[in-house]
């Protein structure tokens, strides 16, 4: 089986988005450093202690967007995916404008599937009619008494053709 050595595009783009955040954030901070040591004129370890708190002011601020980004969708989308289970089949995924752009395209993938679940499941009250609407025909043809093997044979064969055309299935 051929691998895929390519990651998706959407997520290309976040880990770019991250990467490039990232070193303008470091540009950013030695522009910073490079100021406050021209400013102090002294090679004390003040310059580096400045740069090392804003290195970790950076750091935090990152991890607090991008978590929010990355992981933040999952807790509405697990309360989503509870209203769904609990019967309301018609609800779908979605996530906020700013989220992730691959998150938004796996929400794609799992909405088309909802989709199908939510076809089959409308199908099947119907299905359960037309069984039992054919099964009570079958009875009644028992009651009357019209009832020989032959024609029961046949009633049936009429019947599994009527149920596997319903479901789709073909074959023996």
């Amino acid at each position: 089986m051929r691998q895929k050595y390519f990651i998706p595009k959407e997520l290309r783009y976040s880990i770019a988005f991250i990467i490039i955040s990232s070193l303008v954030a470091g540009v950013f901070i030695i522009y910073l450093a490079k100021a406050v040591g021209g400013l102090l004129d002294e090679q004390g370890s003040l310059p580096i202690i400045l740069i090392m708190l804003s290195y970790g002011i950076i750091v935090i601020i990152f991890t607090l967007i991008f978590a929010h980004r990355f992981i933040g969708p999952f807790e509405r989308l697990k309360m989503e995916v509870r209203l769904i289970r609990s019967g309301n089949y018609d609800r779908r995924l979605r996530i906020r404008g700013r989220d992730d752009l691959y998150i938004k395209s796996f929400l794609d993938e799992i909405n088309l599937l909802l989709e199908e679940c939510q076809r089959i499941h409308s199908t099947k009250g119907d299905f359960a009619k037309e069984i039992d609407a054919e099964l009570m025909g079958l009875l009644a043809m028992m009651e009357k008494g019209e009832c020989t093997k032959e024609r029961l044979m046949e009633a049936l064969l009429l019947f599994r053709d009527k149920v596997r055309s319903i479901t789709g299935k073909t074959g023996p």
